[in-house]
């Protein structure tokens, strides 16, 4: 091999004539192998560096999806607000695994490129002579490297059909919930607002009678006992309710409540499920006591899910009282 001197290729010319003169010294003293090993180093630094960029850029859009799956908002309001999250959820973490594998494979290729930019320094020719080791130069690790660039980005891709599929499908059963909240089988919170408490009594057993259970009292009086409706369901359980109606801004209820409740419910009238129902809401103390007592308090979201968008009151109660195979 021998240069090729009609090239359009010109020596730089340096403001200083000494940098000039030694420049010229060392292309002249330049032979056939010294000019094809700085080619072949070059070019293994160009394609380490293009599978770094391939990955980098790759990167930059997962962490843009990640960031805009963090942005997600959920309309607290909708029945399937827990849904929509945890689909979010389940996005953003199958988005930050791929990230970290994603740079992490970047940052491989990235030492070997650093290597080979480390041996710029040295003599460059044994690397290139016949009985060296190609691997010498970490290029061999960059292959496997590479190909596994097509798979993450179908996982990429998977991943962002697999979200907008669930929430296409999550948008279908609200509109199912939608529809359901203006027939004449839904309560709205506002209508529980304007309702006597003896209305809100006789509002909860229809609600239960909706749900096909058997209502054998519909509300309470003087001498209930903390029961103010009671039902049957299917299999046999017997439900006791304690409805507390408040005029909109009243104060929450506290655990006074739930202590008259868990007095009767279960002693005096039999209950498997016990369940205090509000149109307002609990303090902290009447939470924590319902919870070691086993009591369901019935409020806010849940109310409305059950009240207004039609869930079934067990499906609202958690998945472990619900009919089997019933969807929440």
């Amino acid at each position: 091999m021998h240069l090729n001197w009609k090239t359009g290729v010109a020596l730089p010319m340096y403001h200083d004539a000494g940098m000039n003169l030694a420049l010229q010294r060392r292309i002249q003293a330049a032979t056939d192998d010294d000019l094809l090993s700085a080619f072949l180093h070059f070019t293994e630094g160009k394609v380490a560096l293009s599978a770094y960029h391939d990955f980098d850029l790759m990167l930059f859009d997962v962490r843009r999806e990640e960031d805009h799956a963090a942005k997600l908002d959920v309309d607290g309001d909708s029945p399937l607000s827990s849904e929509y999250i945890a689909a979010n959820h389940g996005l953003k973490g199958g988005l930050g695994a791929l990230a970290a594998e994603v740079e992490e494979v970047r940052n491989e290729i990235g030492s070997v490129w650093h290597s080979l930019r480390e041996a710029t320094t040295d003599d460059l020719n044994h690397r290139y002579r016949l009985e060296a080791d190609p691997a010498e130069s970490g290029l061999d690790a960059i292959g496997p490297l590479r190909r596994r660039l097509d798979p993450l980005w179908d996982r990429l891709i998977a991943a962002l059909a697999q979200h907008t599929a669930a929430m296409h499908e999550l948008a279908l059963r609200e509109a199912e919930f939608q529809a359901f909240a203006v027939t004449a089988d839904s309560i709205r919170p506002e209508q529980f607002d304007r309702m006597a408490p003896l209305e809100f009594e006789l509002a909860i057993a229809s609600l239960v009678q909706r749900d096909g259970y058997s209502v054998v009292q519909r509300n309470g009086g003087a001498r209930d006992l903390g029961a103010d409706v009671i039902a049957i369901t299917p299999d046999g359980r017997k439900i006791v309710f304690q409805c507390k109606h408040r005029r909109p801004g009243g104060r929450p209820l506290g655990s006074p409540v739930i202590q008259t409740l868990n007095g009767t419910a279960r002693p005096v009238h039999g209950a498997d499920i016990v369940i205090a129902v509000t149109n307002s809401s609990f303090t902290s103390p009447a939470h924590e006591l319902a919870g070691e007592q086993g009591i369901h308090l019935l409020f806010g979201h849940d109310l409305r899910r059950w009240a207004t968008w039609g869930v079934s009151l067990l499906t609202v109660l958690g998945a472990d009282l619900a009919p089997v195979g019933e969807a929440a």
